[in-house]
């Protein structure tokens, strides 16, 4: 029983040494600049800069992969050059051009597009539009349980008390994930500075779409051939139209929002960009609402 003992702890010890020299040998040296970027990213792995996470990004930043954080949303100014710095990079980075945020293309409120059901099931929109619908009458318009406030990283989303998502500006940075996740599509990244707004995802036409919505597109054209800039037209889809604004012709004159019948487009101010971004800390989303983004659980579209 002792030489087991004995042979057990000889063979443990000579085990661990080898082990112990295979990992220097093999062991990889990690660049340390690695994780003084990843410190200065958000920490969201929202994945709206094109890579996996925070961590995959400061890997492509020092691989040159990536030439900068330019592309994160979330990263300030100041850590954009911090991380410059890192780099050994004299040339300052001065974030997105044009600050991106989320609009909603929907003003289906409770008001204006009662419930017809009391829904009592998951609270998840992924859920309720692949197996009910919704619980109204339209079945393009926001379906208010929230997936996108439960989705957002950086809290920015918090559904009103009319059945709608509201936005907090201040920290919306643009990052995307709302959008890819709702499964009725009414949610779109707009420039910080564009005036009019299409706030209607209606495809049913005439009769249909008013009964469904008070305020709902009927695709009856009258914003086309009122723009004196031509700068409206109607897309068509496998289940109807809706208007489509080219930002680049549109000086925001308002007579679309004016001549509308149904008032389905709106007229907002626009945002002031020089007032900094306040960020909470960032949350790193996992489970349904994660899966949802690329697709890979059923409920997705």
């Amino acid at each position: 029983m002792q030489n087991a003992v004995i042979l057990v702890a000889v063979l443990g010890g000579v085990f661990g040494l080898v082990l112990a020299i295979a990992g220097r040998k093999f062991a990889v040296d990690t660049d340390p600049r690695i994780d003084e970027i990843a410190a200065l990213l958000p920490g969201a792995n929202c994945g709206s800069c094109g890579f996996a996470g925070c961590s995959n990004m400061a890997e492509a930043i020092v691989s040159g992969e990536a030439p900068d954080a330019a592309k994160c949303m979330a990263c300030p100014v100041d850590n954009q050059k911090a991380i410059n710095a890192i780099m050994g990079k004299t040339t300052d980075s001065s974030g997105p051009v044009v600050r991106k945020i989320a609009r909603l293309a929907c003003n289906g409120c409770k008001t204006n597009a009662p419930r017809t059901i009391a829904y009592e099931g998951i609270p998840d929109c992924h859920v309720v539009a692949k197996n009910f619908g919704g619980p109204g009458k339209c079945n393009f318009g926001c379906l208010g349980f929230g997936s996108c406030e439960k989705a957002c990283p950086f809290h920015a989303i918090t559904m009103g008390e009319n059945g709608l998502p509201q936005f907090d500006y201040t920290k919306c940075v643009g990052c995307g994930i709302c959008v890819k996740q709702c499964p009725q599509l009414v949610l779109y990244l707009a420039d910080a500075g564009d005036k009019i707004h299409i706030m209607c995802n209606n495809r049913d036409k005439g009769k249909a779409a008013m009964v469904n919505c008070k305020v709902s597109c009927i695709s009856c054209g009258i914003c086309v051939k009122s723009c004196p800039q031509q700068a409206i037209t109607l897309e068509d889809g496998p289940n109807g139209s809706l208007p489509v604004i080219d930002y680049e012709k549109c000086i925001a004159c308002g007579i679309c929002v004016s001549k509308c019948p149904r008032k389905c487009i709106h007229k907002v101010e626009p945002l002031d960009t020089s007032k900094p971004l306040i960020l909470d800390k960032p949350e790193s989303k996992t489970g349904c609402a994660s899966c949802a983004l690329n697709g890979s659980c059923g409920s997705a579209q």
